[in-house]
């Protein structure tokens, strides 16, 4: 069986520089986007540039019942995951700590870190039963400073750094990996 990764928000950008990355190691990639003519296009790109199969998937945050589906999908397709690069990200941008609503705030906080963290359980319970796998988070270096107008996605991101470590200490004893990538300026 070939070797297969999930990037999420992987059809631009830094996203899809890792999992074009990916494609060019020989690994399968399923991308996901929150628009899924958007993921469909970009995974035939990757398909039509390395030797590689590529799968495109919808993905809208906050649907669990969608995310087992990707992974029961991504099974039918006789694969058990060996990597997933969460790199989808809500940005929080404008929010004003003294007006922002607080369904918006949390709108930043569910998305980063509890769909994060819901991804990564899906895709653990795939790399347990092949006894190994790795989970890479895309942060930010906002996890250790903040930035204006952004205080959801500055906790968050702490808040991912923070659940990356505890998710290593319970998934290690399965061989699996969770590291944390933190660009920035």
């Amino acid at each position: 069986m070939k070797q297969s990764v999930l990037v999420t928000g992987a059809t631009n950008g830094t996203g899809y520089a890792i999992a074009a990355r990916f494609a060019r190691e020989g690994y399968d990639v399923f991308i996901t986007s929150r628009e899924q003519a958007r993921a469909e296009e970009a995974a035939e790109r990757l398909a039509a540039e390395y030797p590689i199969q590529a799968y495109g998937y919808g993905l809208e945050p906050g649907s669990e019942a969608r995310v087992t589906d990707l992974f029961e999908d991504i099974r039918q397709k006789g694969y058990l995951l060996d990597t997933i690069v969460l790199n989808a990200a809500n940005l929080g941008i404008n929010q004003d700590t003294l007006t922002v609503p607080f369904e918006k705030f949390m709108e930043v906080i569910n998305t980063n870190m509890g769909w994060n963290f819901l991804l990564a359980r899906e895709a653990a319970l795939q790399m347990k039963q092949k006894g190994k796998g790795a989970v890479v988070f895309i942060t930010s270096n906002t996890a250790y400073r903040a930035i204006p107008a952004r205080v959801a996605y500055s906790a968050s991101k702490s808040g991912i750094l923070g659940m990356s470590r505890a998710l290593a200490l319970d998934l290690g004893p399965y061989g699996i990996r969770v590291n944390c990538v933190l660009p920035g300026m």
